[in-house]
Formats: structure tokens, C-alpha cells, sequence
């Protein structure tokens, strides 16, 4: 099984490493995946630039782990999952620290 990483670099947002779904004869290589979130053209102190960067989050996340969707085993589903909420949360977390930024949790 492979791992996919998503990371920060400069001015984005980095995500997590999580297992992802690769074929049974994979080895345990490590695959690096980088999906990049801009960030410099939003205000984070308002609603607007949260919802934007969730959105942008979002799709960063959909492209590094995917989705759990189709003809997949229980294992696969559950790392996709794992990889999804990491993803998200060390986003999230990096997006915190930017420039002296705080993010409304939910």
C-alpha cells in the first residue's frame, strides 16, 4: 500500500499523510500526491474568505484521497476516510497559523 502526502509550501496549504488506494501488488513505496490551496488572494478574517477556503480545501482533499465511491473494499473505504479527515485537519491547522490567522472551528 502506498501514502500519499498532501503539504504546505510558501503561501499553501498543506494536508496529511494517509493511505490511499493502490492495487493489491503494490509495495510499501511511498507515493507523494501535493495538492496546492492559494491562499494570498483571501481575507480569512471574514465569512466569505472561510467559505472560500473550505471550498478550495475541499477540493484539494477530493484530489489528493479521493472518494469512497463505487466497488471498494471496507479497507479502502476506511483509509480514504482517514486520509480525508487528516487531510482536512492539517489544513485547517496550517490555515491557523498563516500570518497570525485563527479559523472558526466547527
Amino acid at each position: 500500500m502506498t501514502s500519499k502526502t498532501f503539504f504546505a509550501a510558501a503561501c499553501v496549504l498543506a494536508a496529511a499523510i494517509a493511505p490511499s488506494l493502490a492495487s493489491a501488488a503494490t509495495t510499501d513505496a511511498m507515493e507523494t500526491n501535493v495538492a496546492v490551496v492559494h491562499t494570498s488572494d483571501l481575507n480569512l478574517s471574514t465569512p466569505q474568505g472561510q467559505a472560500t477556503l473550505n471550498a478550495r480545501i475541499a477540493g484539494a482533499v477530493n484530489r489528493v484521497c479521493g472518494s469512497a465511491t463505487g466497488a471498494i473494499s471496507i479497507e479502502e473505504r476506511r483509509a480514504i476516510a482517514v486520509c480525508r479527515a487528516k487531510a482536512r485537519n492539517t489544513a485547517l491547522a496550517v490555515a491557523r497559523t498563516r500570518e497570525g490567522q485563527v479559523l472558526a472551528q466547527r
